[in-house]
């Protein structure tokens, strides 16, 4: 019965070494492709047109795109006659299907693309990519977005 003890022990820390391995290890896997300092290219982009650029992967079937659409309200408001930044909507879906549906929200995008999550090594919805005008990575942001993340983007957008 002692034993018995003792190995359930040592099953439970062994089991919880291993769940630990497994986030790191995943953790890894999508945080440290992130592409910021590397230069990147886009059909239908033209990052030379504006100082910054900000690519939205997002989807309609996102859950988390969706409860952050009125963070997305307010960057297509500011920056919608800005031609220092300009923001491109990236999505798997046809433009014309996705844009539909986005201005039904809300949010109308100059440039809307048809592109798979794979593109630039994106994994997730909703992600977002800052771009200088030579199409240069600043800065990248997966997932739902704290109030500092978003802060964070705002900043590097000069606002």
């Amino acid at each position: 019965m002692l034993h018995s003890k003792y190995f359930h022990r040592a099953l439970n820390v062994a089991l919880i070494l291993a769940c630990g391995l497994l986030v790191t290890s995943l953790a890894q896997r999508y945080l440290s492709k992130r592409p910021s300092g590397r230069t990147i290219s886009v059909s239908g982009v033209e990052f030379s047109r504006s100082k910054k650029t900000l690519l939205l992967f997002l989807q309609q079937d996102c859950n988390i795109c969706i409860e952050s659409l009125p963070f997305y309200r307010r960057l297509v408001d500011t920056f919608r006659e800005s031609t220092d930044v300009q923001l491109v909507l990236i999505t798997p879906y046809r433009p014309e299907v996705a844009d539909e549906f986005f201005k039904k929200t809300g949010l109308s995008f100059k440039t809307v693309l048809q592109g798979d999550r794979g593109l630039l090594g994106v994994k997730l919805s909703p992600t977002l990519i800052l771009a200088d005008s030579t199409g240069t990575v600043r800065g990248s942001w997966i997932g739902k977005l704290q109030p500092e993340r978003e802060t964070e983007i705002w900043t590097m957008l000069g606002k």
